[in-house]
């Protein structure tokens, strides 16, 4: 290949890897967290008092309906590791949902309006890229970084070509500090290659799919998405209004695993009630399949008679086309493997903040001016330019403000949870608070020198996860008002526990070496090492 070919290549990788590599490095790193989005809730917040609370779910969708025969739309969510007792919602979109259980005397009685979720803040920040903005404004700003990314991903492979063979696999430990990251790049790269390629692709579409649906509209169909939809729906007898004989939600969930092996219904939601064309959507695990949703496929039955209305959401059932899209949700969301998959997304999702983050120290390390003094005299300092050192300290503060606010404002939200009157407020007040203090603390002692002190903050802010789990259980014993805090130890809370855990050490070791490397003088830049690779040469 030719050279100025790999310098053309390697000068589009490097643009678009600056342009989108920390909001990328926000994207997965939260994205990896919200691999375990349900487990992250139910350990954030406060216990609800569920004593009385009946099992019944079937006398509760009865006495619902004889209770609010006004209702249009209506979800039964089943009881679950993180749910006590089954419990019916509803309400109208934009406004918090009423919910009600019964207790074991068959009467119905509210439950408060659940806190926010901290599981649904982990999967915000990941959605938009941690930018300050609502989410309809966010997405489509990380539709188009996206993009970007994947022409880093092209780019950054045809630089790579060269030496794909001889340097592929190797990570030269020395004194050259910019070959290490070079090789960790490179490594990073290439071994998560296909993850990055869906991850591009998926989130370009979802991120810009009302663009999609927009151009669908207006070149392609122009008499309107929803007319193509009903004309494929095939006809169906009316429903009976009397809600008295359609069949229970045991039944129906039934009815979904004869359909689909091992579906377990997590939820059901009724919908277009009070017409003749009511249906219920049965939300559902099942681990071989791909799913629509991260941790849930849908099964459309008939709340009267039970059958089938459609399949196009159903998992391992549709036309091409209708699994083709399922896939596109799946493999982005890793909704398929069950337990393991999850855990090697989560892997995935923090070696790709390490890719764009080592990318960016690449950058800062090829524009650095190395001032070397003439032999026989005192070595002088590395002088980087102001734009440089700007650009490293941003780096570093954006990145590691991100490791060290999420798990911050999950431990704020768990210890403030039954007294907070406005959760996503704490979640939202404590991560940017950190996140502007760890860029703040980047800029006053530069990226150097505050490298590890940050990652020692990220280490300790992780590490109060897992060790809030072990206080709960003693302070609840000891303080009336911890008690709600506490809750049963299930095996989805090992994994948010477990995960911190490791986390938190790796950021511990990382501080300590960091640390070691920390200038205590004049900074001084040891001579390079040649540079083997063509990719390396066009870096210098």
């Amino acid at each position: 290949m030719k050279a100025a070919t790999v310098r053309n290549y390697l000068s589009v990788h490097t643009w678009t890897g600056i342009l989108a590599g920390m909001l990328l490095f926000i994207a997965f790193y939260a994205g990896a967290l919200s691999m375990f989005s349900p487990e992250i809730t139910h350990w954030a917040r406060a216990e609800p008092e569920r004593s009385g609370a009946s099992q019944d779910a079937d006398a509760l969708a009865t006495a619902f309906f004889q209770a609010h025969p006004e209702v249009e739309r209506a979800t039964l969510v089943l009881a679950s590791e993180s749910n006590a007792a089954p419990y019916m919602r509803w309400g109208r979109r934009g406004q918090t949902p009423q919910r009600v259980e019964l207790d074991d005397q068959g009467r119905l009685r509210p439950l408060p309006a659940p806190a926010a979720e901290a599981g649904h803040f982990v999967d915000h920040m990941h959605r938009k890229g941690g930018l300050p903005m609502p989410r309809d404004t966010a997405e489509p700003v990380i539709g188009i970084v996206s993009m970007l990314y994947a022409l880093a991903l092209i780019s950054g492979v045809v630089v790579l070509l060269p030496s794909l063979v001889k340097d592929l696999f190797v990570v030269r430990f020395g004194r050259n500090l910019k070959r290490l990251w070079l090789d960790l790049h490179n490594l990073l790269g290439v071994a998560s290659l296909p993850f990055h390629v869906v991850m591009a692709l998926s989130a370009a579409v979802f991120c810009l799919h009302d663009w999609i649906y927009d151009a669908q509209g207006r070149w392609v169909y122009p008499q309107g998405l929803r007319a193509i939809e009903a004309q494929a729906q095939l006809p169906r007898m009316p429903v009976p209004l009397d809600r008295a004989v359609w069949r229970t939600p045991t039944l129906l969930a039934a009815d979904a695993a004869g359909i689909v092996p091992d579906f377990a219904a997590t939820a059901l939601d009724y919908r277009g009630l009070g017409t003749p064309k009511a249906s219920v959507f049965l939300a559902g695990t099942e681990d071989v399949h791909f799913k629509r949703r991260p941790r849930e496929g849908f099964v459309v039955l008939d709340p009267a008679s039970g059958t089938q209305l459609q399949d196009g959401m159903t998992p391992g059932q549709g036309s091409a086309m209708a699994r083709t899209l399922v896939s596109f949700f799946s493999l982005h969301f890793g909704s398929y493997g069950g337990e393991p998959v999850r855990v090697l997304y989560a892997v995935l999702g923090v070696m790709g903040a390490m890719l764009f983050y080592t990318g960016n120290v690449l950058w800062i390390e090829s524009r650095s001016k190395r001032l070397r003094a003439p032999a026989g005299s005192q070595p002088s300092g590395v002088e980087q330019p102001r734009h440089v050192r700007c650009i490293a300290a941003l780096n570093l503060g954006v990145c590691l403000g991100c490791v060290a606010g999420l798990p911050a404002a999950l431990v704020a939200a768990r210890w403030l949870s039954a007294t907070a009157p406005d959760p996503d407020r704490v979640l939202q007040g404590t991560y940017y608070a950190v996140f502007a203090a760890c860029i703040g603390y980047a800029f006053a002692r530069g990226a150097q020198r505050a490298a590890a002190g940050l990652l020692a903050a990220a280490a300790l802010a992780t590490a109060l996860i897992p060790l809030t789990s072990l206080a709960m259980p003693l302070l609840a014993q000891a303080w009336p008002w911890a008690q709600a805090l506490d809750k049963p130890y299930a095996r989805g809370l090992l994994f948010v526990d477990g995960l911190s855990a490791a986390g938190a050490a790796l950021l511990a070791w990382m501080s300590w070496k960091a640390h070691g490397r920390r200038p205590r003088g004049p900074l001084q830049q040891p001579s390079k090492s040649p540079v083997s690779s063509s990719a390396s040469a066009q870096h210098e």
